[in-house]
């Protein structure tokens, strides 16, 4: 502990610079905590092929096959080569209850947005499993009707970018353009789409869905994720015949070494209450739930005895026209 306390004071005037001022040693102390934390447990495991399997009334059952690899020489960025629980919860939440984020395709006929694509985009995908699901779903709850669908699932580490892209390829083999939902990877580094002056063509057009499943875990990735959805998340519609609000549905755990990084998101988003109706449109907090889940166990997609908190937010433009 004292070589780790000397390594922090060393580390200290560098890393201040991240945290735009003077940093406690408590807080480096938290932030390798939490560092610590996330290169033990799952993430300690190897190469490990998983089938995760969700089932509802309306869809039937659908399946994921995914393979999680190692970190890569324990660089705490590669932890999206594992699949961790929140992704876990939100795929099963958007199995359970499709129409609740825009993939039931239930739009009248003079829906404006029932004529374009959906578009949707999962952050720090990792694995893929969120991206995945959504796109079963879109796939099972399409049949039959004349729509299309883009998911596009973003990560920025090369071994978790290169594990993603197998993963979809062996979820949905052959041509990714032949049918009407396409899934695809892309490269996404949030720290640097704000100074961007245009955005690669797959990332273009903006998204009417955007996912985030266990993606903060540093104290800047809030301010990033809310960078990313203003570039990103489409603006408000003045069409009164397109009712989809575009939203960001985030699902993260409350992990005793995260509260820091946690807490970040209500400091970064506003609730909807607290915007005037005549202001500008900006991101904020629709909705916030506290869900208690069964943890999966390691290496086989199930849940098992241990209960984890997890918050669940929607969030948006606080003006939808």
């Amino acid at each position: 502990m004292e070589d780790l306390l000397e390594s922090i004071d060393d580390t200290q005037i560098e890393s201040a610079s991240t945290f735009h001022g003077p940093v406690h040693p408590e807080t480096l102390m938290q932030q390798a905590a939490s560092l610590l934390a996330i290169c033990s447990g799952v993430s300690a495991a190897g190469t490990v092929e998983r089938i995760f399997s969700f089932s509802s009334g309306d869809i039937g059952r659908i399946d994921i096959r995914l393979t999680d690899i190692p970190l890569e020489n324990e660089d705490y960025r590669s932890v999206g080569a594992q699949t961790w629980g929140g992704a876990c919860v939100l795929a099963e939440m958007i199995v359970e209850h499709p129409e609740q984020f825009g993939l039931g395709f239930l739009t009248r006929e003079n829906d404006t947005c029932g004529r374009r694509p959906l578009r949707i985009l999962e952050l720090g995908a990792g694995t893929g499993l969120v991206g995945l699901t959504a796109a079963k779903v879109l796939v099972a709850s399409s049949a039959g009707m004349d729509r299309r669908a883009t998911v596009v699932a973003t990560d920025f580490y090369p071994s978790v970018l290169n594990n993603l892209r197998a993963n979809i390829d062996k979820n949905f083999p052959g041509d990714p353009s032949d049918g009407t939902v396409t899934i695809t990877s892309h490269f996404l580094d949030w720290s640097k789409l704000p100074a961007m002056p245009s955005l690669p063509e797959l990332l273009s057009e903006p998204f009417d869905v955007i996912f985030g499943a266990d993606i903060v875990y540093e104290a800047n990735h809030a301010i990033w994720i809310k960078q990313c959805l203003e570039r990103l998340l489409r603006r408000p519609s003045t069409s009164a015949a397109c009712p989809l609000a575009a939203t960001f549905h985030l699902v993260i755990p409350l992990r005793p070494t995260h509260l820091l990084e946690a807490g970040s998101i209500e400091t970064t988003f506003r609730p909807m209450d607290d915007i005037p109706c005549e202001d500008f449109p900006e991101l904020v907090i629709f909705s916030k739930e506290t869900m208690l889940c069964e943890a999966y166990r390691d290496g086989d997609g199930k849940r098992g005895c241990d209960v984890v908190e997890y918050l669940y937010y929607r969030i948006g433009w606080s003006r939808q026209g």
